[in-house]
């Protein structure tokens, strides 16, 4: 029989901390903006500069924030964006380092530290990631996403009892979280716990029977 672990390392092969497409945005990241918050009204960003990372264009939008940074040193509003874009092109040292600029600004929106928490995840920094989620979840503790960053650095960093309680704790909160069932299957294939993990998945078909990464996965467990 196939080593049980060794199917999850297959499922996520390529995929250093997140699918392609998770949460809210492009990639791992959570949305750069949303609500209006009083943090945000703190700051004012450039508006050339946003559209650039509207359109995706993460290139153009580090240039051009960068560039108003030059009028704007501390505003801690451009500086997470800045952030953002870099995580976007992969560059994650800069990504931190801007998060942790505009952190020390006085930006504490949960969503900086949800990002900073995915960015530590890349460059496998384990505590520093368990820590930024954390925090995220202080500021919003009832995030279903927040819960599931929190689940996933566990469960990177192979603390498989608590992954489990915070991804049950996202699925609680969010039972359409489709991404938190996907990967509590893949910690429960990960424990030897295919039964649970076929439940799992086929509990994701049940809600979209287009979903080819749990369709996969299902299909790579049948195997056994």
């Amino acid at each position: 029989m196939t080593n049980t672990r060794t199917l999850k390392l297959i499922c996520l092969s390529g995929l250093a901390f997140c699918l392609a497409g998770l949460l809210l945005s492009v990639g791992c990241s959570k949305r750069l903006s949303g609500r209006t918050t009083d943090i945000d009204k703190t700051w004012t960003c450039d508006e050339e500069a946003d559209d650039a990372m509207q359109q995706r264009a993460y290139r153009a939008g580090i240039l051009l924030h960068q560039r108003f940074l030059e009028k704007e040193p501390d505003n801690a509003l451009a500086l997470y964006h800045l952030g953002y874009a870099y995580g976007q092109v992969g560059d994650h040292l800069k990504e931190v380092f801007h998060y942790q600029k505009s952190i020390a600004l006085g930006f504490r929106e949960d969503r900086i530290f949800f990002n900073l928490g995915m960015a530590y995840g890349e460059l496998n920094q384990g505590e520093k990631s368990i820590r930024a989620f954390k925090k995220a979840l202080e500021i919003d503790p009832d995030s279903a996403d927040n819960h599931f960053g929190l689940a996933m650095a566990y469960q990177r960093n192979s603390v498989d009892r608590l992954a489990e309680e915070e991804f049950l704790k996202a699925i609680k909160i969010d039972p359409g979280h489709l991404d938190a069932i996907l990967y509590l299957s893949m910690l429960y294939t990960d424990m030897g716990n295919l039964q649970k993990a076929r439940e799992l998945l086929y509990k994701i078909l049940k809600i979209d029977q287009s979903h080819g990464r749990a369709r996969g996965f299902l299909e790579s467990i049948e195997k056994e």
